[in-house]
């Protein structure tokens, strides 16, 4: 399989955490149960045929996407298709990144996957044949990011409030949403709309689901390797390491007490800590169902 983690330069850092690109994924399982990561992402398939996103409560039951997609922010797993021979990009935003592309508030894409021509009226179909169109690896990842600066036309400069409150969610855990927004300066009320607006959720939402992160980061790489080094190792295999003392975790990340914990793995991945640490096969965000 080839994997290439790619960090966009200035300027479009500002909005653009991460640019993933692919070829041959070639899974064991046939599903995966993709969890809430704080992110809104543009997937351009590379394929000729469709993927699948699965209902939850009737797995019969299937909506296919092809070409390009955009996933908005999630507060709840999704199960989506492992399609062997998969090739993809993938464009993960950084909080609010989204909005200068986009053009709309991002509050109307969460909890929402929909095909890219659907939601961007100007230029979308153009993304994945420029993409197709390049030569080589390097050419591909340059095609994407020539279509996020002309699609963005200029609009790069970060909302400051959300840079600063979404930093500051970022921080180790235990950080009171309410003591974060009162040093903005800003009411209470103006930070949640612009949140919804450049994020797609409240700030106590994001923050949960980045308290999250940390958890399942803690979790599964407890060996302070970075994360761009395991990416490719992480593919493929299940952790080493022995299961952590949830009961530490839970302390250590600001949780009341392990149940607390318990309740935020329930609603984010179906599964209790046990459970997860049980089906981890190498991604923290994906795991495999057969």
């Amino acid at each position: 399989m080839l994997l290439r983690l790619h960090r966009p330069g200035p300027p479009l850092d500002r909005i653009v955490e991460l640019v993933t690109y692919y070829e041959g994924y070639a899974p064991e399982h046939t599903k995966e149960k993709l969890l809430p990561d704080g992110a809104v992402e543009i997937v351009v398939d590379l394929t000729d045929f469709p993927k699948r996103m699965y209902d939850r409560d009737d797995p019969t039951r299937a909506v296919a996407f092809r070409d390009a997609w955009i996933s908005g922010m999630r507060r709840a797993w999704i199960v989506i298709e492992a399609a062997p021979g998969s090739a993809m990009a993938v464009i993960r935003f950084r909080p609010g990144g989204a909005y200068p592309v986009l053009g709309f508030a991002v509050e109307q894409l969460t909890d929402t996957v929909a095909q890219l021509d659907d939601v961007l009226t100007r230029g979308t179909a153009s993304l994945r044949d420029r993409v197709l169109d390049a030569a080589t690896v390097d050419d591909r990842l340059r095609a994407i990011e020539g279509w996020l600066l002309e699609r963005a036309r200029g609009r790069l400069e970060a909302n400051p409030v959300i840079d600063y409150v979404a930093g500051r969610l970022f921080a180790p855990a235990g950080i009171r949403i309410a003591d974060v927004v009162g040093e903005v300066g800003y009411s209470q009320r103006h930070v949640l709309e612009l949140f919804r607006r450049w994020v797609g959720l409240t700030p106590k939402q994001f923050g949960r689901i980045r308290r999250f992160q940390q958890v399942l980061g803690a979790a599964v790489r407890r060996d302070g390797a970075p994360v761009d080094v395991e990416a490719d190792l992480m593919l493929r295999g299940a952790p080493t390491a022995d299961e952590p003392d949830w009961a530490d975790v839970a302390l250590a990340h600001g949780y009341y007490d392990q149940s607390h914990l318990i309740r935020d793995f329930r609603e984010f991945t179906g599964l209790t800590p046990s459970g997860y640490f049980a089906a981890f096969r190498g991604l923290e965000n994906y795991l495999p169902l057969d």
